[in-house]
């Protein structure tokens, strides 16, 4: 049986984004090897998707290249052992690291770039050393997918990586059986936006708080509910205690993170994102799918998915006044014309975001890696 493995930063993200993934190529007959730190979510990729996981010893937060060297003899002990006929790479680490470690041993590589994210935003020496990284490991893989054109077009202007290498996929896709509209519910009360992801003030949380404590400062016309993971490994990264400061404001929920997100989406009446870059953000392909107007600001990622004033509103980056005003024009909109953008992100989603196009191009890409060899 020829094996391939599959490997992230977190088994979370492994166990949330790539399930689908896992079980297509496990139901094509190979043997799945994931690849990634413990967490929770660890034992439930063996129990419940039928996988096999062997820990990968990373740290998230640290950005000192030297201290990450210790991965590539990780990636090369694993791969020596499996002889895997292709690794899949996900996130910034596992991508550079791993692509070397297979490169030695001759192992194709499929990586994918789900956003350039916080080092590509920030300037300076971190930023120079994470082109550096990628320019002298991405020519060494088979396929390299990006998110948004914005991502891959990038990379090829810096020469990060050879153009023949890339190509272009709709995000992680999404499950439309699993997030559709009939799951919506009217529980009544003040409007309710909805920040999901992991709680990085590169999301834009700082400019999203304020934008709603100023709507709310003589009264709360609105909530805002904040679902995701606190304290993770990310320069950016917001932690518990300023978390419970915020949900003491009135009007602002943190509920930390949620497995079962369809059944938070049915809940709220528009989902937000005010980040400052991003691939291909889930939460906005998720909020389509459920039939949900969104508000995003203006950047690479948002605005691939979004169009001003048809399934939601465009604000400016890093700018709490342009977010409160769109905040406030959602709110004004009738329930009719919420209800028409809604719509036609459903449509978007399912015409462009289907998780089955993302299945289709990564099993093209391992065939096609494995006929190379």
């Amino acid at each position: 049986m020829s094996t391939i493995t599959i490997s992230a930063n977190t088994s979370w993200y492994l166990f949330n984004f790539r399930s689908s993934t896992i079980r297509q190529l496990l139901a094509r007959g190979y043997r799945v090897v994931c690849l990634s730190p413990p967490d929770k979510y660890s034992d439930r990729l063996v129990s419940e998707l039928g996988c096999e996981w062997f820990p990968l010893e990373m740290n998230n937060s640290g950005n000192n290249p030297i201290q990450d060297m210790g991965l590539i003899l990780q990636f090369w002990r694993y791969y020596r052992r499996f002889r895997p006929v292709a690794a899949l790479h996900f996130t910034i680490k596992n991508n550079v690291y791993g692509t070397w470690a297979a490169r030695a041993l001759g192992v194709p590589v499929i990586n994918n770039v789900s956003g350039l994210g916080t080092a590509f935003i920030h300037k300076g020496l971190v930023s120079a050393i994470v082109r550096m990284l990628y320019k002298t490991s991405q020519p060494f893989a088979h396929r390299i997918f990006c998110q948004n054109e914005e991502d891959l077009q990038q990379l090829v202007d810096a020469r990060l990586v050879p153009p023949d290498r890339l190509e272009l996929l709709p995000g992680s896709g999404v499950d439309l059986v699993r997030f559709n509209s009939s799951l919506k519910v009217s529980p009544g009360g003040p409007f309710r936006f909805l920040y999901a992801g992991r709680m990085l003030a590169d999301k834009g949380l700082y400019e999203l708080i304020a934008a709603v404590r100023s709507l709310n400062a003589t009264g709360v016309e609105c909530e805002l509910w904040l679902v995701g993971f606190a304290g993770v490994g990310n320069v950016s990264a917001i932690g518990e205690a300023q978390l419970k400061e915020w949900a003491g404001i009135p009007g602002i929920q943190w509920l930390g993170p949620n497995d079962a997100m369809e059944s938070i989406y049915a809940q709220v009446d528009c989902v937000v994102l005010p980040s400052y870059r991003e691939g291909m953000p889930r939460s906005l392909l998720e909020a389509g799918a459920m039939g949900l107007p969104v508000i995003a600001t203006d950047v690479p990622g948002c605005r691939n998915i979004v169009t001003d004033g048809y399934n939601g509103l465009l604000c400016e980056v890093k700018s709490s006044e342009s977010l409160m005003q769109s905040l406030q024009a959602m709110l004004a909109m009738t329930d009719g014309e919420r209800t028409l953008m809604g719509k036609n992100g459903r449509a978007l989603v399912a015409a462009k975001f289907d998780e089955r196009l993302v299945l289709e191009a990564t099993l093209r890409a391992v065939e096609s890696a494995v006929q190379q060899q």
